[in-house]
């Protein structure tokens, strides 16, 4: 880490007054301690700078950009500080972090524009089991146990679909989906099928192999998802195109963020 890393990580993990939160793209993020994400944060600067860029030139003034899997907001607020007039929908169910994550919306300069779904996407509405490691590790949290973050107990958690928030909202104009939700992927993607069709948003994916083994998923599906909504596959942060199954697994030993772009 970084010295000025290290000095951030310092003062807002332990100064009393400090601790438990920092300033990001012009408003106050509210975290746990000894957060995994904050840490990164610490480390890189900004959080998963390449995707916020894409995101940020992908996004559209007026419209709504869907957050799926939120965590503390490291996502949202470049999007709500950056992109004039955009609406952010946020979902996070996990109670590791939720309670973080609304302290933050609460706080923001640019709260009305904010929405907070206090549940997992997936592919039908209900409830369902949720798996949860400490509190540090939430951004690992998931329906199923991906073996990535040691002991996890679980929990019981409302589920939506994106569609159904998307027609709770009055089906806005949407010109970005990031989904980021620990190999539940493709369950978020199957509740999104009519937005995704109507509103041909950019969506952003993270897809990572050992997730996605944890739910059964081959990595080539990717391709089979791009085909189905009429997407181009590109690998970030280059916006290569991704062909075939073989380039797809070459580009996943670089990254684990992939875009789907309408043809």
């Amino acid at each position: 880490m970084r010295l000025r890393g290290l000095i951030k990580h310092a003062v807002h993990s332990y100064l009393p007054g400090w601790a438990g939160w920092f300033d990001y793209y012009g408003t106050r993020v509210h975290f746990p301690h000894d957060s995994l994400v904050f840490k990164l944060t610490c480390d890189q600067g900004i959080y998963e700078k390449d995707l916020v860029n894409l995101m940020l030139q992908a996004a559209r003034a007026g419209t709504t950009v869907f957050d799926v899997g939120a965590n503390i907001g490291l996502m949202a607020v470049p999007i709500l500080q950056g992109v004039p007039g955009c609406q952010v929908c946020s979902f996070e169910p996990s109670p590791n972090t939720l309670p973080y994550l609304n302290k933050t919306c609460a706080g923001a300069p640019w709260g009305d524009r904010w929405t907070i779904v206090p549940k997992a996407a997936g592919e039908q509405p209900g409830t369902a089991s949720f798996s949860i490691a400490a509190k540090a590790l939430g951004a690992l949290d998931g329906f199923q146990n991906t073996a990535r973050a040691g002991r996890m107990k679980e929990v019981s958690v409302e589920v939506t679909t994106i569609d159904d928030e998307w027609l709770r909202l009055g089906r806005p104009e949407v010109s970005v989906v990031k989904i980021d939700i620990e190999g539940a992927e493709t369950l978020a993607l199957r509740g999104a099928k009519a937005l995704i069709a109507q509103a041909r948003p950019v969506v952003f994916l993270e897809w990572n192999r050992e997730n996605l083994a944890a739910y059964g998923v081959p990595v080539e599906h990717l391709l089979e998802i791009a085909a189905e909504h009429r997407c181009q596959v590109l690998a970030a942060p280059h916006l290569v195109r991704v062909h075939n199954g073989l380039e797809l697994r070459l580009h996943m030993a670089a990254t684990e963020t992939f875009v789907l772009v309408p043809a």
